[in-house]
């Protein structure tokens, strides 16, 4: 299959993923759908970003629960980073490098990005500041390998999930152990943050 068929293909899924976007989330919400079909939703739901996912998430965790809604919404989400990955590199990598190139702003951090891939993308991860659609397209277009990208890329997404998750299973119920977990996550943000300034000083 070459990249005009590739790319053709992915815009199909796109129009027809956005068209009955509906259903599939009426279908979620039934509670009753295998769970092998929630996890390639949730996941069409990554490639194909027509609504938030962590409205995805929250929904999945107040269906199965904080535990295995947030199991679901991570692989998911982990498998489509990865083929997200896989196709910004085969579409249009050298193109796109060629014209970030031209913006001399950037070199640091492709330098950063090339040197230090996984805590770099571990910690892009971890801080929400990036849009996840930058974090899975920019490493695919530098030279970084697939597998420091997805091992920093699982683990940096686990945190997010359980939050989002655990919000999504206690919106009907236990108020005070929802703000507890938003004020723990909020903690965890902010320590991040501060190991973050210092690895950045290091290097």
């Amino acid at each position: 299959m070459n990249k005009w068929q590739t790319g053709i293909l992915y815009v199909a899924f796109i129009i027809i993923f956005y068209v009955y976007k509906d259903q599939i989330l009426y279908g979620i919400q039934q509670g009753n759908t295998p769970l092998y079909l929630i996890f390639l939703i949730a996941m069409g739901f990554i490639l194909v970003p027509v609504i938030p996912y962590k409205v995805v998430i929250g929904l999945l965790g107040f269906i199965y629960g904080p535990l295995l809604g947030a199991l679901i919404s991570w692989s998911a989400a982990s498998v489509a980073s990865i083929i997200i990955f896989l196709l910004a590199r085969y579409l249009f990598q050298k193109q796109a490098r060629v014209f970030l190139m031209k913006f001399d702003r950037l070199e640091r951090l492709h330098e950063k990005l090339e040197r230090h891939p996984f805590m770099t993308i571990l910690f892009a991860r971890l801080m929400p500041l990036i849009p996840q659609a930058i974090v899975n397209i920019y490493p695919a277009i530098l030279s970084i390998r697939l597998l420091p990208f997805a091992t920093a890329s699982a683990i940096g997404k686990i945190p997010a999930m359980l939050l989002f998750a655990f919000i999504g299973s206690s919106l009907t119920s236990d108020t005070q152990s929802l703000y507890i977990s938003i004020a723990v996550y909020a903690v965890f943000l902010l320590i991040t943050y501060l190991v973050y300034r210092v690895w950045n000083a290091k290097k």
